[in-house]
Order: C-alpha cells, then sequence, then structure tokens
C-alpha cells in the first residue's frame, strides 16, 4: 500500500499571493522562503523582471541571521570586524536561548576572522535579530508562526513570509511546512494497530526545492533535506510514543522501522508512504580492510568481512533482521574490560576503533599470556582463562545495514539518525524484554560483570535542528551543537572516586593528541558562544560528564562521544583513533589497577 501527496512550491506560492494581493508597482519587496539557493535566485528573476524598479530580497527562512551573514563573509575576509555584537530575540513558547543557537556559527565565522563575538538577549521580546559590526548596524527579522510540536507543547515554528513595501502583505506555509504537515495528517488518519509494533517498516519519501549550503565553518551546512529526514524520523517516534502514552523520548518503544529519504527536486514537491519489508543480508563480502588508517565508514559487507576472518570471534545471537551479532574474546563475560560500538548504528569511528582492538589489542594480549604461561598450558586452560578484553563491534547491525543505504540514496554527510536505533524502533541498552536480539551479546558479556564498560558513542559533527517542533531537539538539547570528544562516566554510588581517576587516567593520554585537542578547543569555544549549558567539566583537555547510577550491569561504564554523524577523511581517522585509544588507555588503567 502506498500514499501519495503533491504541494505547491513556495515560488508558486509567493506568485499566487502578489497576484492575490493586487500587487501592482512595489518598490521593495523582502520575501522569505524555504526553498534552496537556485529557488530562491529563480523567484529572485522571476519578481525581477516583473517589476524591473523594484528592490527585490529573496531570503531563506531558516536560519535567517546566517542567511544575512553569509554573503558578508567574503567582504569581511578582506576587511574584518573587529567585534561582532548580537541582541537576540527572546520569544513566549520558544527555548530561551534557541535564537541564540539558530545564530551559530556567528561566533566561528568571527573567530576565524580575527574579531571578537558576544550576544546579549533582547528585552523587547520582537522577533528580530540586531547586530551590530564595529559601528554598522543591521535589523535581521525573523519569520516565524505560532504552532505546536507533535507532542502538543505550543511552539514558534518557522514560516513563509512576504513584506511589500516595508508592510507584511502575507504569511504562507512554505513547501518543508506543508510536507511535515501532510505527513503529520495522514499519521493521524490511520487506523493504526492498539499496540506496538505498528508497522514493520514505514518508508517516506519527500522531494522538494532545497539543496546543501556549505557555511564555511568545519562541517556546517544549510540543508533542509536532511533537516526534514529528522523531523519525520523523530516526528513519528513521537508521534507514536504520545499514542502508546509512553514518555516522550522513551528509547523502549518497539514502533517498527522508518526509513525517511528526503531529496531535492527543482520544481517538485512530493510526498510518498508506503510499507514496506526489508530482509538481513549484507552483501557480497568486501575487500579486507586496513582498519588502523581508515577514513570512512566501512560498509557492511566490509565490516562482515572482518567479522568473519578476525581470530576468536563466533557469533553469539542475532538481529531481529536475522544478522548475526558477532562477539570477539571471552564470550562467557570472563574480560575485565567490555568494549561495545554501533549501539547507535550512525555512529560509526567507534565501529573502526572496535574492530581495531580485536586485530591489534588482543592479539597482543595473547602473545602476552602465552609468553607468560607456555603455549602448552594456553592450549589446555582455553576458554577458561576468560583474558582481559571482550568486543562486540558492532551491536546493532540492522541499523548499520540502513546506515549504509541512507548514506547512498541522500547526500553522505547528513546525520542519519533513522539509522540509530534498532529494525525494532527501540534502543538495544533499554530492552529488557525478550526477544532480545540485538541485546543479547551485550548481556551474555556481563554475565560476571566485567569491571569496566567502554561504551563507544558518536554525535552530530554539525548543527542538529527541529525548526518545525521548536527547533532545539527534544530530549537532545546537550547534543545540538558540536564540543569536541566528550567523554561519560557513569558510575555506581560507591565508585565516585574511582571513575574520577579514570577520567583523570584516560584525558591525560588523549592529551598527547595534538590534534585532538586542537579539535576540542575550537568546537568548545564555539559552543560555549551560543549556549550557556555547561553540562561537562573539561579534565586535561576534554570535555567530561559525570553520572552516579545504581542500574548499572558493572561499577563503571564510560561513553565516549565524537562528532563522527558525517565526517570522512581526517576528521573521521581522527576520530576512530580517538575511540581506539580510550580503550588502549581503559584496558591500561585497568591492568595497573589490579597490579596494585
Amino acid at each position: 500500500m502506498a500514499w501519495a501527496w503533491h504541494g505547491t512550491t513556495d515560488r508558486a506560492h509567493v506568485n499566487a499571493l502578489l497576484s492575490a494581493e493586487e500587487v501592482t508597482d512595489p518598490r521593495t519587496l523582502d520575501i522569505w522562503v524555504s526553498e534552496g539557493p537556485r529557488g530562491r535566485a529563480a523567484l529572485h528573476a522571476e519578481l525581477q523582471a516583473r517589476w524591473p524598479d523594484c528592490a527585490v530580497r529573496v531570503m531563506s527562512c531558516y536560519k535567517p541571521l546566517v542567511n544575512f551573514v553569509l554573503p558578508q563573509l567574503e567582504g569581511w575576509r578582506k576587511q574584518p570586524p573587529r567585534h561582532l555584537h548580537l541582541r537576540y530575540p527572546v520569544l513566549p513558547d520558544a527555548h530561551l536561548e534557541r535564537f541564540l543557537l539558530e545564530a551559530y556559527p556567528l561566533a566561528g565565522w568571527a573567530a576565524s576572522l580575527g574579531g571578537r563575538f558576544t550576544a546579549e538577549p533582547r528585552k523587547d521580546a520582537l522577533p528580530e535579530y540586531e547586530l551590530r559590526a564595529d559601528g554598522e548596524r543591521f535589523q535581521i527579522p525573523v519569520p516565524l508562526r505560532e504552532g505546536h510540536a507533535v507532542t502538543g507543547e505550543p511552539i514558534q515554528r518557522m514560516t513563509g513570509r512576504i513584506i511589500v513595501d516595508g508592510a507584511l502583505t502575507a504569511d504562507f506555509p512554505t513547501a518543508f511546512e506543508q510536507l511535515w504537515d501532510a505527513y503529520h495528517g495522514w499519521l493521524k488518519g490511520q487506523n493504526w494497530p492498539r499496540h506496538a509494533p505498528y508497522f514493520g517498516v514505514l518508508s517516506v519519501t519527500a522531494r522538494f526545492p532545497a539543496e546543501r549550503e556549505t557555511l564555511h565553518h568545519d562541517h556546517e551546512a544549510l540543508d533542509l533535506t536532511e533537516v526534514l529526514a529528522e523531523e519525520l524520523y523523530f516526528g513519528t517516534q513521537e508521534f507514536f510514543q504520545r499514542r502508546a502514552g509512553v514518555e516522550v523520548g522513551s528509547r523502549t518503544l518497539q514502533m517498527g522501522q522508518v526509513i525517511p529519504l528526503v531529496q531535492a527536486a527543482p520544481d517538485e514537491v512530493t510526498l510518498e508512504v508506503r510499507f514496506d519489508w526489508h530482509g538481513g543480508s549484507v552483501g557480497a563480502p568486501g575487500a579486507p580492510l586496513d582498519v588502523h588508517s581508515l577514513d570512512r565508514p566501512p560498509t557492511p559487507a566490509e565490516v562482515q568481512q572482518c567479522l568473519e576472518t578476525l581470530p576468536e570471534g563466533q557469533p553469539v545471537g542475532h538481529s531481529a533482521q536475522g544478522r548475526p551479532l558477532w562477539s570477539f574474546g571471552s564470550v562467557q563475560g570472563r574480560g575485565r574490560l567490555l568494549v561495545t560500538a554501533g549501539q547507535h548504528a550512525n555512529e560509526s569511528t567507534g565501529v573502526v576503533a572496535a574492530l581495531r582492538a580485536v586485530a591489534e589489542l588482543r592479539s597482543q594480549l595473547g602473545d602476552q599470556l602465552r609468553d607468560q604461561l607456555g603455549d602448552q598450558l594456553r592450549d589446555q586452560l582455553g576458554d577458561q582463562l576468560g583474558g582481559p578484553l571482550t568486543v562486540i563491534p558492532l551491536e546493532n547491525p540492522d541499523g548499520y545495514a540502513l546506515f549504509h543505504q541512507l548514506r547512498q540514496g541522500q547526500h553522505p554527510a547528513h546525520m542519519h539518525h533513522a539509522a540509530r536505533y534498532t529494525a525494532l524502533g527501540d534502543d538495544l541498552e533499554y530492552r529488557r524484554q525478550p526477544p532480545l536480539f540485538e541485546r543479547a551479546g551485550r548481556v551474555r558479556a556481563c554475565q560476571d560483570t566485567p569491571l569496566l564498560h567502554v561504551n563507544l558513542h558518536g554525535y552530530p559533527a554539525h548543527e542538529w535542528t527541529r525548526p518545525l517542533n521548536g527547533y532545539v531537539p527534544q530530549g537532545f538539547e546537550a547534543w545540538t551543537l558540536p564540543k569536541g570528544f566528550c567523554l561519560i562516566f557513569r558510575h555506581r554510588p560507591e565508585q565516585a572516586e574511582t571513575a574520577e581517576r579514570l577520567a583523570g587516567f584516560v584525558t591525560r593520554k588523549l592529551a598527547h593528541m595534538p590534534d585532538l585537542m586542537a579539535l576540542n578547543a575550537r568546537q568548545l569555544a564555539v559552543f560555549e558562544a551560543h549556549t550557556s549549558a555547561r553540562p561537562y567539566r573539561v579534565v586535561n583537555g576534554t570535555p567530561c560528564l559525570f553520572a552516579e547510577r545504581d542500574d548499572l550491569d558493572c561499577p563503571i561504564v564510560l561513553i565516549t562521544e565524537y562528532p563522527d554523524e558525517t565526517v570522512t577523511g581526517p576528521d573521521f581517522l581522527l576520530g576512530q583513533q580517538a575511540q581506539f585509544e580510550v580503550i588502549r588507555s581503559a584496558l591500561a588503567w585497568l591492568e595497573e589497577q589490579i597490579s596494585t
């Protein structure tokens, strides 16, 4: 079964509204749309041809301040402003710092120009920015309309706007808004089952005029195709969480797998929804990888090739879609250190680091053990020895297959959060009821309680926004902007001092990676300029977070968070090396603790 819908481009909408309002001889036209650079240029050309003497400006309603400043950058590079001062709006029904966050990466641009950036909230609740660049002053309106998030909260959401000769003529729903509203309406109109799962695989394909536009700061870009994919995925989650009566943001609901595919199309606003079925194949075996120098996410076939050829590995279960789950080392939980990766399958530097740990660290440990005991005794004891290291390199193979599919089907630099959770729709770490599927490997490895669990993760390497649901991603507010390689230390109540010592040990090792320290310092400086949130404490150059928990499977869990969603090349290579260094440091720390 499939459902299709067609909408109106912003260009067509604007022309129709100008005709309906009987605009005949305007002196100025200010128009905000959701279309990308090509669509805005085409609309500008049409309107300028229609009214040659009119001053026409066609702007993006997404991040309007950033879109205003972007064309100024070339001139500013020739004559850089010494000081950029921003006054940002604070509006009802909006996150207090929403518009300071929306101004990102203004502080990064200021730093690259050698200038200073400061910001303060406005006190008059007007929906506009005031930017001062040395002595020059700019007023930048923010086109908004009142709306509601999927979860029901009132919000301020971006919208299309036409201002003729300085007076508001019309607000209109952009193509971006139309697509989401049509999909949300479809969701509400279906006769869903009373209980989860609500579907097997739900594929949502949208097309509208939007292209990716670089912002000349790290990996930042304006790309509403990516933003709409995020809205479709998380909005679907929130819809069914609300329907099921569970807490919004719950990671336990097994609603099914959502696959959003959003593509740029010059003159098309279309939506297609269908129910699919996906099997568990991984494709033909990939070529052998040099994981030590890998600077991109490996394909599922390449990962499978590694899993099948690395020593001491065995399948310990399978995913919901039937893909094997592999574990290396002491599969009965006798290892002192458990390493897992790929729980969230679009966070791929950890997968590579875990494969390296199997290839490099376990072989080194085996050689050391043979030297200490002799080959004959070690062969006799076999698995009874356990060993110090257990590795599950890819906990979510179904999600990883979808990650590869999404990287091929739309821009590979997108965040691809639809691959974050399992094919059942839940986060495997929070699965408690059988069938366990992907979680079975971790449960088995934790049977005898490892001393330390290193859980390798990542987060977006560029800004994460949801402009149709309040702009700041609900439940993920701490990860909306990149802030370097972060470490999270979860510990049982009696392990607080031990977690502190572990943090000092690991971060001292990471401090010997100059490229990583430079990344941390640069991203933290821009992050702190755009938000007052400080959830971390910087330890030896690495932001660290500490949380006491009494429900952990082992005394301490060290979660890594590298900004790897979207990256390839040197930044990916740095990420997998940093992740590997954490594993190696954690193992060295454990050996030191045991020896003393």
